[in-house]
């Protein structure tokens, strides 16, 4: 039962039960997130898109060359660069080492897709990458420190991502499709080798953040295709087929052909195609997509955009001269629990938590009765405070209280009655 109060006489009666401990704050996790909102992150966060693009590819590839040396499968791959966006998005570069997440985010990924790896063998790894000459062992005593900071980098991690180890793998799909549209007995040994490529190189940007399986996977069958000139009927493929669009699939595709002419030697693919033929293939698809009347992005929001504020470097920002902390450095810090500082709760159902919120209401929202009563109240004489005044000394009808006319002057004697003082006037 609501707790009810009633009014009475200005004072408030509480009535039946009271209310009871908050809530606290609730987190859904969400599988898809929109590029305006990813914009919007980094404004708000003065972050400078272009730093941390770089810094997305730097992590990517400590992930994929510490898999490689791991001989980890490429779902662990998948996952890991999933948990390091979602991770990044929300804990920028100057919380964390971008090194320290990459492993942590490996770390986690392991355990995952049950391909477990210890941190020190994780860390092992990423050390014999980079110092060939100087081999050790995960025993070694220096990865103790290191090794506490992946452990406290993943509880973090795993609140980054709500709890929700939902992970997708294009892969499979891109099998799928190929050889449903080539027939089982073409050979495509080549051509699956560029897509897997790709399929790699997909998640150095935010499309698998973004957009379905399906979509990333038509993309990338239909790009190897543009590529190797190889199977042109998967240029002619109907997205709505496969559980997607056309404003979708152009838009994971010029995510991609952005990366690999900005960054293709950071790519698997990149290096070995010129570079002249994905800037001729975007063109391609941008002509197209001017054609179609396709926008850039999809819920593309040009008021919000206009509305962003433009990032300024200031003391906190990583637009300023601040460098990312060393590896092993880095601060574990925990804040608030919540927004008020209650109780965080992850729920994965978001119908679940709109029906405990309005359960909690009823019995935490405050009712009220209001009623008016009449009730006589006497009003008092104001004749009555006179009749207690003092009177002066020579009655109540003096116009003053010992001056004037009928009033009584203490001062007054006969001998100054004449006085010309009094009057203004001298002696003589």
């Amino acid at each position: 039962m609501a707790p009810n109060h009633g009014f009475k006489n200005g004072a408030v009666e509480p009535r039946g039960l009271t209310a009871g401990p908050d809530l606290g704050t609730i987190k859904v996790g969400h599988q898809y997130i929109s590029e305006c909102r990813i914009s919007r992150m980094f404004a708000e966060k003065r972050l400078d898109p272009a730093r941390e693009a770089n810094y997305r590819l730097q992590g990517i590839q400590v992930i994929q060359s510490t898999r490689e040396a791991l001989l980890l499968p490429v779902k662990t791959y998948n996952t890991a660069c999933t948990l390091y966006h979602r991770f990044r998005l929300d804990h920028p570069t100057p919380d964390y080492n971008y090194t320290d997440a990459a492993l942590a985010s490996l770390f986690v990924a392991c355990k995952i897709e049950d391909t477990l790896k210890k941190s020190r063998e994780i860390l092992c790894a990423h050390h014999n990458l980079k110092n060939p000459d100087h081999p050790t062992t995960q025993d070694d005593k220096i990865f103790d420190q290191p090794s506490k900071v992946l452990i406290g980098i993943e509880r973090f991690m795993v609140e980054a991502i709500n709890f929700d180890f939902r992970v997708r793998y294009p892969q499979k799909i891109v099998a799928k499709i190929v050889k449903k549209v080539s027939g089982p007995a073409a050979e495509v040994s080549a051509f699956i080798t560029t897509t897997l490529k790709m399929s790699i190189d997909l998640y150095m940007t935010y499309a698998p953040l973004k957009h379905t399986s399906y979509t990333c996977a038509v993309v990338i069958v239909q790009l190897t295709a543009m590529l190797t000139n190889q199977l042109t009927q998967f240029e002619n493929i109907d997205p709505l087929d496969w559980h997607t669009d056309r404003q979708c699939v152009a838009e994971v595709m010029l995510d991609l052909l952005d990366l690999y002419t900005q960054h293709g030697k950071a790519t698997k693919l990149g290096p070995d195609y010129d570079l002249q033929t994905f800037i001729d293939i975007q063109i391609r698809v941008n002509s197209y997509s001017e054609q179609q009347n396709l926008s850039r992005y999809v819920n593309q929001c040009r008021e919000c955009q206009s509305t962003i504020p433009p990032p300024t470097p200031a003391s906190d920002s990583p637009m300023s001269f601040n460098t990312p902390s060393a590896s092993g450095t880095s601060t574990i810090k925990r804040g608030l629990k919540g927004a008020d500082g209650g109780t965080t709760r992850f729920i994965f159902d978001a119908d679940e938590a709109v029906r405990e919120k309005a359960t909690y209401n009823e019995y935490n929202m405050d009712e009220f009765e209001e009623w008016e009563e009449e009730f006589e109240e006497l009003v008092p004489d104001p004749r009555d405070e006179r009749r207690h005044e003092p009177r002066g000394p020579r009655g109540p009808r003096g116009h003053g209280r010992g001056h004037g006319r009928g009033g009584f002057d203490s001062g007054w004697t006969p001998r100054n009655r004449h006085d010309r003082r009094r009057r203004g006037g001298g002696f003589y």
